[in-house]
């Protein structure tokens, strides 16, 4: 049987499909990936731009490398937006069969293409989490990005950690100072007990665009496989997940998702 028509049968006759995406479902709306050749860890040192620490220490000693890497973050992520997989994920949405998407991506795609429930294991750059009181708030995406771009161009030289603080608006409740809602290396995840809960409750999980070696979002597919669930990997690099696959498209979820979507709608 051909693999597409597998999937679809298999989508078709599930109750509770769960998604899993990573950085593979992102490079396709232009977001490079961390780990690839040519991704952002082959340019940028992650000791110097993964942490918080070593963010605060670039900044003092290179502070022109903190430059090029902002103002090269808010270009790329000014310009993405949603692709094909992620409008795909929304249509399943839409056919009451997809109840949740559990992402390692940071970047509010999901969110731009209309999903609902998104489980964000490593945050999200635009929202901020207040220093102080804990509280969280979402973010204007391009007003966010113009006062990035804003701030590096016109820079000094010597600018301060505290003069990229205050791109951030103060928290609401207590006018703390607020920082990216994201896990930096060393971080503690976001969520966990929330992307866990779905990948029990799920009869089925798409895997989307992951290489499945940043733990311990990884393990979710192997949680949601010991639970019986199918796993369809979608991935055009390899199938990270060969152990425990029950169908694997090598291809683009950009290119795999209609596809799939049109012999779904066929079945139903």
């Amino acid at each position: 049987m051909d693999q597409y028509q597998k999937a679809a049968e298999i989508i078709a006759n599930s109750k509770t499909i769960v998604a899993f995406s990573g950085a593979g479902i992102s490079a396709e709306s232009g977001i490079p990936t961390f780990r690839d050749p040519g991704g952002l860890w082959d340019q940028f040192d992650p000791d110097e731009i993964g942490t918080t620490g070593g963010i605060i220490a670039t900044v003092m000693r290179k502070p022109e490398l903190i430059r090029d890497f902002f103002l090269q973050t808010a270009v790329i992520f000014e310009q993405a937006r949603p692709n094909p997989g992620h409008f795909g994920l929304k249509a399943l949405e839409e056919l009451r069969l997809l109840k949740a998407i559990i992402t390692q991506n940071i970047d509010n795609l999901h969110q731009e293409a209309g999903s609902s429930n998104v489980i964000e294991v490593h945050g999200n750059l635009f929202r901020a989490r207040c220093l102080n009181c804990g509280r969280k708030q979402q973010l204007n995406k391009q007003e966010l990005l113009a006062r990035l771009k804003n701030f590096f161009a016109a820079a000094p030289a010597d600018f301060e950690i505290m003069n990229l603080v205050q791109l951030l608006p103060r928290c609401p409740n207590c006018q703390g100072l607020t920082r990216p809602d994201v896990v930096m290396f060393g971080e503690q995840v976001q969520q966990m007990p929330e992307a866990f809960a779905q990948a029990e409750s799920c009869d089925l999980m798409l895997v989307l665009g992951t290489s499945g070696v940043v733990y311990p979002a990884a393990a979710i597919p192997c949680q949601a496989y010991d639970r019986k669930a199918k796993i369809i990997e979608i991935n055009p690099t390899d199938n990270y997940y060969n152990s425990i696959s029950a169908v694997y498209l090598p291809a683009p979820s950009g290119q795999a998702m209609p596809k799939l979507i049109e012999l779904v709608k066929d079945l139903l």
